[in-house]
């Protein structure tokens, strides 16, 4: 090869051979480049380099002789450099090829370059033109770092969930990206969630939205809601691709907790609206003539014990049905437009602790026990009306009471859980099915011989009007009330101001 570099020389700096002038120049011109390079097809071994070329790799012309693209380091390796001569040979020639030499002193450069083969004196060549791009490439990299640090800073100051998910040889979706206030509240940060998969930070949920997974991978965008840590999210999943092939999942989530409540509070107020107008409507067509039938049978009562006359039995009986449709009345009347309910700071503990001897009364005569472990003194204060909601409590531990009948255990606790504070009763009863529990809070559904439907709706509506909330969780040891009211001091501090 040292004949041959000696002979191309010649050629080119003493024989100004036109044709082969004619090529390096039309190549270079063309190219529009800053160096030259010929080097041997076969090991790729520098026959000559132009000055250009020479100093951007910090040698002088005569100490690049002999060295090959491997001394060079432009190579990742034989794997690399052999895919390379393939595709040269097939094609002839390869354009904007990106390599990332070393100069003399270790520093890496990047070189696009445009390579073909050409046959000089017989032998196969490759004549190389190219760009030193390194600068550029320093400041585009620089810029993309700059532009992705700035977007990361967006997405994390945004009040949403951003995710990202590849898949797995296994076909398991894992988190590659996980930001926003959302990802941070709930721990689920790029931090501490890169490379985990769905199911194990969150068991069940493939099971739930795994085939919407499958969806996205095909090409669909899908929306769904879901809840997380008690707050309801809406979340879309899009396909992410790469060069025209989806290789991972994005995905974006946004709070809809408070615009849920809005609609749920929404739907309580216009069906308040409705039943209010029909019970006022009720209310006073029924207690009208009640009071008159009421005052008849005490007036018959009286006429048949002067007369000693039979059915005095019957009277009682009749006064007491008349007053169980005169109590219902008085029911169907809160079932009126709601106001505003009055509220201060009080202690759930100790409302708690108040209502015990009047609960201790009810658990007695049904021979239960009451089970008060939960009554830790632990400070939950909240804003109520302290009046309404012991109404509240009483009718939950009644329902209990009676769903036990003889025995078992009337558990009391307050709980303490971030941002809310809850009154807990729970009974040991045989539970509430499913398709029940959903129809409790209904108005006039009751599942009790003598009740009338209104006693849980009623509680419920009071609860909200206080801004709480009531729920029912039932399973084989039985069923649990929980009042859950907001306990943050910036709420309490601003009731009081």
């Amino acid at each position: 090869m040292g004949e041959f570099r000696e002979t191309f020389e010649h050629e080119l700096f003493h024989q100004k051979n036109p044709q082969l002038l004619h090529l390096l120049l039309n190549r270079f011109f063309n190219k529009k480049s800053e160096f030259i390079c010929v080097t041997a097809f076969d090991n790729g071994e520098i026959i000559y380099a132009n000055k250009s070329f020479s100093e951007r790799l910090g040698y002088e012309s005569d100490e690049l002789k002999g060295l090959t693209a491997f001394d060079l380091h432009a190579w990742d390796g034989a794997a690399q450099r052999d895919a390379f001569k393939a595709k040269l040979a097939a094609q002839g020639c390869v354009e904007d090829l990106v390599l990332n030499p070393r100069d003399k002193y270790g520093r890496t450069l990047t070189f696009i370059l445009s390579v073909e083969t050409v046959t000089i004196d017989g032998v196969q060549c490759n004549l190389s033109v190219g760009r030193d791009i390194t600068k550029v490439t320093a400041i585009e990299n620089y810029r993309y770092e700059s532009v992705q640090e700035e977007l990361l800073q967006t997405i994390r100051s945004m009040d949403a969930l951003v995710i990202k998910m590849k898949r797995r040889a296994d076909n398991e979706f894992y988190y590659v990206l996980a930001e926003g206030r959302i990802a941070e509240e709930f721990g689920y940060t790029t931090a501490n969630s890169y490379g985990r998969t769905v199911r194990e930070l969150f068991p069940g949920r493939m099971e739930k939205e795994g085939d919407l997974y499958e969806r996205v991978w095909r090409g669909e965008t899908v929306s769904l809601e879901f809840e997380l840590m008690g707050r309801m999210l809406y979340k879309t999943l899009s396909p992410s691709r790469e060069h025209g092939a989806i290789t991972g999942i994005f995905g974006s989530a946004v709070d809809i907790t408070e615009r849920k409540n809005m609609e749920k509070m929404l739907r309580v107020s216009e069906l308040n609206a409705a039943l209010g107008q029909l019970a006022a409507g009720a209310a006073h067509e029924i207690r009208n003539p009640l009071t008159a039938v009421s005052g008849f049978v005490q007036l018959l009562g009286e006429q048949l014990k002067a007369q000693g006359l039979g059915g005095q039995s019957y009277i009682p009986l009749i006064l007491s049905e008349l007053a169980r449709i005169n109590d219902l009345v008085s029911e169907m009347l809160r079932l009126r437009k709601p106001k505003e309910s009055s509220v201060a700071r009080l202690n759930a503990s100790a409302l708690l602790q108040e209502l015990l001897p009047l609960i201790y009364v009810d658990a007695n005569m049904q021979n239960t026990q009451l089970d008060l472990s939960g009554l830790t003194g632990e400070d939950a204060d909240i804003l109520a009306n302290g009046a309404q909601l012991k109404q509240v409590v009483l009718n939950l531990c009644k329902n209990g009471l009676e769903a036990m009948g003889s025995g078992g255990t009337l558990a009391l606790a307050v709980r303490r859980d971030g941002r809310k504070a809850a009154i807990v009763v729970k009974d040991s009863g045989p539970g509430i099915p499913p398709d029940v529990l959903e129809k409790l809070f209904m108005p006039f559904f009751t599942t009790k011989p003598s009740g009338n439907g209104l006693g849980l709706f009623i509680s419920r509506q009071i609860v909200l009007e206080m801004g709480g909330e009531l729920t029912l969780h039932a399973d084989s040891t039985g069923t649990e009330a929980v009042i859950a009211f907001p306990a943050e001091p910036d709420r309490i501090e601003a009731s009081e101001r």
